[in-house]
């Protein structure tokens, strides 16, 4: 099953001062650590508060992107190994159990939280403080006989204890058995994969399908060179929106007669944001025909083109909702949680087709398809008998629109 997890992680003091190298990581976490508390100084006066959140997320998800890939990380079991580990320059890891999230976000909904509950870090000299506050909203909320949090409460003494700090990160993406015991560290998570090469295919004769069909080499590679380190791929201006669909379709789906799993491809955006991973092998071919169906023309935003409007049935996104304020990864969450439930209810009519004309916009592009992708494989797994296909429709100029591959 697919689950999402928090991990906690402590750093010895010196990681928290000394240059990357020494640790085995990329960047000083000084600078970052530094910058992101200067962004909380500065949201707490609401001093361009828009502007300081992205930055804040940026610095955040470096924090957590470095300490997650790093080869130092170690699972211990008792309080004696986790020194042990500090000892000898590694870095202790521990899951919390999916129910912390829980508990997250019922103290976002009351509002009732110490300093800093659910921040990515926690440096050495601010620890104990945290441990305190974090112990005593913990009693006021009745909630020490919660085994998430009497095993975060212990993991933050034990990192105190041996003089370190915490980083803690959520997997938004984390493939498991239904009964397994010990979780793997998150960098298993996104470790190096391998990807089968694309199927051969003959350059086009007509020059602007040579020069898609060349972008849609160069993502590839990209992927490529991506999942092998394990590093995220940015969207929104290296490829245009028709090619990231055409190669996400090739990927998504699990190639014949292999034997892969499901990987997390990671998705990074313009501004440094990054989104849940797009799940790529993780759908089965289906061999048969697209039915006869009455297709719901769909454009996926409104006002993006305003030729659209007589061709198509409904806006499956307005725009005025898409463009708010927030990250490009935020946004492409609203999308594929509005993808996910106008998909569900629009199933429980019957079978469905959609006919959906592209506007761009990658976060919008890649969380409708993430979404599909979600609803398809759940339907799969259930083996429920409704079939929903979605066929891409790009626009090619004076040419009006062309046909993409159906996604079913």
């Amino acid at each position: 099953m697919t689950t999402s997890k928090l991990y906690l992680c402590a750093l010895p003091r010196a990681v928290w001062l000394a240059p990357a190298a020494r640790h085995g990581l990329q960047i000083d976490l000084v600078d970052l650590v530094s910058e992101a508390l200067a962004c909380e100084r500065r949201m707490g006066k609401a001093i361009n508060l828009r502007e300081e959140q992205r930055r804040y997320t940026r610095c955040c998800q470096r924090i957590e992107q470095q300490v997650a890939a790093s080869p130092r990380l170690a699972l211990f079991k008792s309080g004696e190994e986790f020194a042990n580990l500090v000892r000898n320059g590694r870095f202790p890891l521990f899951a919390l159990h999916p129910s912390y999230l829980d508990v997250l976000a019922q103290a976002a909904q009351r509002g009732v939280a110490p300093e800093r509950l659910g921040a990515s870090f926690f440096p050495p000299p601010s620890l104990a403080a945290h441990c305190e506050a974090f112990a005593h909203w913990a009693s006021q909320q009745r909630l020490e006989q919660v085994a998430a949090i009497q095993h975060r409460s212990a993991f933050l003494r034990l990192a105190e204890a041996n003089h370190c700090g915490v980083v803690e990160w959520q997997s938004p993406f984390h493939t498991s058995a239904p009964n397994e015991a010990t979780p793997a560290p998150v960098r298993r998570v996104f470790a190096a994969a391998t990807l089968p090469p694309p199927a051969p295919e003959a350059p086009p004769a007509d020059s602007a399908a040579r020069f898609r069909h060349k972008l849609k080499a160069t993502l590839h590679q990209h992927i490529h060179n991506a999942l092998a380190i394990g590093e995220p791929v940015a969207f929104g201006s290296a490829a245009p929106h028709d090619v990231v669909t055409e190669v996400l379709h090739e990927l998504v789906y699990i190639p014949g007669g292999s034997d892969l799993q499901p990987l997390p491809l990671r998705v990074v955006y313009s501004d440094g944001s990054e989104a849940t991973p797009f799940p790529i092998f993780m759908l089965p071919r289906d061999p048969r025909p697209i039915p006869e169906l009455p297709p719901l023309r769909v454009a996926l935003m409104s006002m993006r083109h305003s030729e659209l409007d007589p061709m198509v049935d409904v806006c499956w996104l307005r725009n005025r909702d898409v463009s708010r304020a927030r990250t490009l990864a935020e946004t492409d969450h609203f999308c594929y949680t509005a993808t996910i439930n106008q998909l569900r209810e629009s199933l429980s009519e019957g079978d469905l087709l959609i006919h959906l004309y592209h506007t761009g916009f990658a976060p919008a592009v890649i969380g409708f398809y993430r979404g599909f992708a979600q609803i398809l494989r759940g339907l799969r797994t259930r083996r429920v008998m409704r079939r929903l296909i979605v066929v891409p429709f790009y626009y090619r100029g004076e040419a009006g629109y062309a046909t993409g591959t159906p996604w079913q």
